[in-house]
C-alpha cells in the first residue's frame, strides 16, 4: 500500500517507521477482515436449512425481523445511521469516527447508547407496546 502514497514517504531513517506504520495498518486490516469472514461462516454454520420448513416457522421469523427493523425505524436517524454502519455494514469505528468528525472513543460511546435504545425499543414491541404507547412512556430517549 506504500506505492499508493510514494510522495508521502518521509526521507531517510523516517521512512522505515512510517513504512512499518503503513505495514501495520494492512495487516490489521486484514486481520479484521478475516475476523468478519470467520464470524459469518460461524453464524452461517448454525443456519438450519430445512427443506421442510413449516410457512408458520417462516411467519415467526419474518415477524421477529419486522419487529427489529420497527425497532430501528423508531430511533433518532444519527443512532440508525451508526447502528448501520458499525454492526450491518461493519465499517471499523476509527472510520465512522472520521465520517462523523470525533474520536473513536466518542462513536465507542454512541454505539453503546444508540444499542441500549434500540434494545428497549425492541422489548417495547415485542411486550406490544404502540408507537403512541412507547412515546407516552417516555420513548425517544435522549442522550
Amino acid at each position: 500500500m506504500a506505492w499508493r502514497r510514494l510522495d508521502d514517504v518521509p526521507e531517510g531513517e523516517a521512512a522505515v517507521g512510517w513504512l512499518y506504520g503503513v505495514a501495520r495498518r494492512v495487516l490489521a486490516n486484514e486481520f479484521r477482515g478475516g475476523r468478519r469472514r470467520r464470524g459469518l461462516l460461524a453464524r452461517l454454520r448454525w443456519i438450519d436449512p430445512d427443506p421442510d420448513e413449516t410457512p408458520e416457522t417462516v411467519v415467526v421469523r419474518r415477524e421477529q425481523d419486522g419487529e427489529v427493523v420497527a425497532a430501528l425505524g423508531r430511533l433518532r436517524p444519527q443512532d440508525q445511521e451508526l447502528l448501520l454502519l458499525a454492526l450491518w455494514e461493519q465499517v471499523p469505528h476509527s472510520e465512522i469516527a472520521a465520517m462523523l468528525g470525533c474520536s473513536t472513543q466518542a462513536v465507542t460511546q454512541r454505539l453503546y447508547r444508540a444499542t441500549r435504545r434500540a434494545a428497549k425499543e425492541y422489548e417495547r414491541l415485542e411486550h406490544g407496546h404502540t408507537v403512541t404507547e412507547a412515546t407516552q412512556q417516555g420513548g425517544g430517549e435522549q442522550p
